[in-house]
């Protein structure tokens, strides 16, 4: 089982959720596209999935130029609280939490062509988190991501 999550920042503008084209309300907008795709595709989501805005992938929002979702274990918490063992449907099952991280084209190409665990290492070198930031930094910015 799986559950996925979005961390926005304290100061992200939560008044402007309410508008539906909005530069702010695509995380969430993801979050039910995301939640949606097993069922409508009969597939599944997992850790490291990633998925592209469009094909060409475009840019979520004018905010921001990141373009691609990765799932991944979620970055800032604890890692005792990425799982939750719960019983469903009388047996003992497991529920996978997983962040939905923005993430560049380039780092799209970098996941596809080392994995999504080089990825993740990239983003702890350079204090990347699952912290949703339309602006940061891209870790794979033109030669960066030599390791």
């Amino acid at each position: 089982y799986a559950e996925l999550v979005v961390t926005l920042p304290a100061d992200w503008p939560i008044s402007e959720l309410d508008d539906f084209d909005g530069d702010y309300n695509w995380p969430l907008q993801w979050l039910q596209i995301l939640a949606q795709l097993p069922h409508e595709h009969d597939t599944w989501l997992g850790r490291g999935h990633t998925v592209p805005n469009g094909e060409p992938a475009e840019a979520f929002a004018e905010n921001t130029e990141q373009c691609c979702m990765i799932l991944l274990p979620p970055l800032s918490i604890a890692r005792e609280f990425r799982h939750l063992q719960a019983e469903i449907d009388g047996e003992e099952k497991i529920i996978n939490f997983y962040a939905m991280v923005p993430i560049y084209k380039e780092e799209m190409e970098m996941k596809l062509k080392h994995g999504s665990d080089a990825l993740v290492k990239l983003f702890r070198k350079h204090g990347i988190s699952d912290v949703v930031d339309p602006v940061r930094r891209n870790a794979c910015k033109k030669h960066r991501w030599w390791f």
